[in-house]
Parts: structure tokens; sequence; C-alpha cells
């Protein structure tokens, strides 16, 4: 891979979870041919994976374990090198949807479903406690807050609801009835961001997570997205008019002290994302008659050409359809902002899909090999202690 780029967790063709080296050398983590929770002597084995994502550390990976015959999941963590690792939640016939490190790595929360409805629990990465169910409803979106709390919307019999979830189990209600099916966003210590009809309008609010005061940000119209900056000072948003979110417009970053908008792109878009250290975004565009995806870098001077464009895997058309709840978590674009990761195929190519790290101020685009799915590690694992 390219010089400074950090390290990679990737779902294999063969749905088995390997690291890749920034020298580009690939290290199998399951399978026949990983250091963990291998099949010894079978060709192929017994589980799949999905979803790698990274300890805030950069020390340990979390992922899903399926049966590849379907019956029963599980999450397992392992340290990065392979050499140490082990199930911490079990989750039975549910159907594994998401997982997050909590911002301190000291715990996990994972989302699944149900017969019907998705259900949240706590799990312990280092297995010492069994995992804990802590909340249950539909829709569930959710973010980690610091100290290990919860913002999630969440979905209740008297209606939507956006709560904040204590350490202690304790809940605070934030003003507004969420409106759209998006993660609230997790600002600073203090702050999260959402988007809810707050008197008698739909607006994008910032609350306090003390549950103390709540403010609007902006008035919206439509399906609304947004992410946070990676300072946290901004916010990205775009608007889908039609209700749908196939294709939002109107992308602009909000400024979060001010409320100042300042319009980026007007062009269709699928997925935006914020870049470090620049004003500039990153968006996923859908090209309904050749059935591809682009990628573009859009600022000032608009759309950039397409970094790259091809039939995205499965994992990576799912990820497009809800990056706000995993942009976050699993992040696609590295945490210095020069490369993008993703899988798919190109036209004209054979074969299944492979993983490609594109360079977001263009340039050559490396093939990393097969894959369905990367994300990246943070920068530097943090110092032990």
């Amino acid at each position: 891979m390219s010089e400074g780029v950090p390290q990679l967790a990737v779902v294999d063709d063969r749905r088995q979870i390997a690291v890749v080296e920034p020298d580009g050398a690939r290290r199998s983590l399951t399978g026949a041919d990983g250091l963990l929770w291998a099949t010894w002597g079978r060709f192929e084995p017994d589980h799949v994976h999905s979803w790698p994502t990274w300890s805030p550390d950069g020390r340990q990976i979390a992922a899903f374990r399926i049966a590849r015959d379907g019956v029963g999941s599980s999450v397992l963590v392992s340290d990065a090198a392979g050499t140490t690792g082990q199930e911490v939640a079990d989750l039975g016939k549910r159907m594994p949807i998401y997982l997050q490190w909590a911002m301190e790595g000291d715990a996990l929360a994972v989302l699944s479903q149900g017969d019907d409805e998705l259900a949240l629990l706590l799990a312990d990465p280092h297995g010492a406690k069994s995992a804990q169910d802590s909340m249950s409803g539909s829709p569930l979106y959710f973010t980690w807050l610091t100290g290990r709390r919860i913002a999630a919307f969440l979905g209740e019999r008297g209606g939507p609801v956006l709560t904040l979830l204590g350490p202690d189990g304790t809940r605070t209600k934030l003003p507004g009835v969420p409106g759209n099916f998006c993660a609230p966003v997790a600002l600073d210590d203090d702050r999260v961001a959402y988007v809810a009809h707050h008197r008698k309008r739909v607006g994008i609010l910032v609350g306090r997570t003390d549950g103390t005061g709540t403010r609007e940000l902006e008035i919206v119209d439509g399906l609304v997205a947004i992410v946070a900056s990676p300072d946290g000072r901004s916010l990205a948003r775009a608007i889908a008019p039609d209700g749908t979110g196939a294709a939002y417009r109107d992308l602009r970053v909000l400024d979060v002290e001010t409320g100042r908008t300042r319009r980026v792109a007007d062009d269709e878009c699928t997925a935006f994302f914020c870049l470090p250290d620049s004003d500039d975004l990153l968006v996923a565009r859908r090209h309904a008659r050749k059935g591809t995806f682009s990628f573009h870098r859009t600022g000032p001077s608009g759309l950039s050409a397409p970094l790259i464009e091809l039939d995205v895997s499965r994992d990576l058309r799912f990820y497009l359809r809800f990056f706000e709840q995993y942009t976050r978590s699993h992040p696609i674009i590295d945490p210095s902002g020069r490369s993008l990761v993703v899988a798919g195929t190109k036209s004209g190519s054979e074969g299944g899909p492979r993983l490609f790290l594109v360079p977001v101020d263009g340039g050559e685009v490396q093939d990393l090999g097969e894959g369905v799915f990367g994300t990246f590690a943070p920068s530097q694992p943090r110092p032990e202690g």
C-alpha cells in the first residue's frame, strides 16, 4: 500500500478476515490459513465472517462470525496479530447487523435482528463478563458517547425517541421526535446531533448529553442524512427531497457553533464523507443505468472526475446505504484523508470483487487482491498502559 497508510481489516472472497499491512502483505486471521478460529484440515471453513471493526487503539479487531449453514452467529475479538482471540457474545439464531466499539475500547455494542425487532446488547471485549441485553425496538440506530454512554434513536410502542443510555442503565430522553431513519452523531464529550420533529417542524438539533439543553441548527424538509467532521466542529448534510434516500442533493456543511451553511454540491449522491483537515468532502454516486458507483472528491471547484468507478460488492453497497451509521466505526477513508478503500468489480473485469486502494487526490489506483470489504485501522496503535 501507499507509504503511511495504516493497516486494513478485510473480508476476503471466502468471507474470512485478514489484515493487510502497509506494505501490501496479507495475513489471514480466520479460516484454514488463519491463526485463529480455524477449521483445520478442511478446504471450506465452517464459518463466514462480516463487518470487521478496529478497536480505538488499533490493537484488536471485532467481527461477526456466522455458521455457513445459517444456524448460529457470534461476536469474536482477536488481537491484530492473530495470536489470541475469543468469542465474546453468542447471538444464537439472531441475525447479526452491526457492531461498534466504545470510545474507551472497553465495550462493544452489538445490534442484531430477531423475529420482529432489533436488539442491542453490550459485550465485554475481553470476555470476562457475559454479554448483557441493553435495549430493543424498531428502528434502532445508535452511537457511543464518552463515558460508556450511548445515544440511540429507538422505536418504541409510544413512538420513536432519542434516548441517552448511561453506564448504570439510566435513560434520558432528548427533546423532539426523531423523524429520519439515521443514527445520531456524537460531536464531542458534551453534544450529540440528530434530526427530529421539534416545535412543529423538522430540524437538525444539537443536544447536550446531560439532557440540559437542545438547540436547532437548521430547519430541513425531506429525508436528511448527517455525518460529523473528525473534529466535531461541523456537520455535512444532504437531503433526499422524495424521502426515499435513493439520491441525496443539496450537500452542505454546517458550522456547529454558528449554524452557518456552505453549499458544497447539488449533484445527486448516495453517500458522503468528511475528509480530515480539509473543507472538501468525498461523495459516492450511483449510476442507475450501469448499476455502478463512482467516487469523487468535491469542494469549491465542484465534483472531481471519478476517482474510481466499479460495480461495488454487496457488503459495500449495504455500507453505502447506511453510511451514516458505519462511517465512524468502519472507516473506508484512512485517518490522514489521503486514501479510500473500496471493493467491487471494474467494467470488463472477470472474477469476483477485488479491493482497491484509491488516492483521494487522484492518482494510480492500487489493486489489493480479492475481497468484499475493507476498513482502516486508526493511524497508529496507542501505547499500552
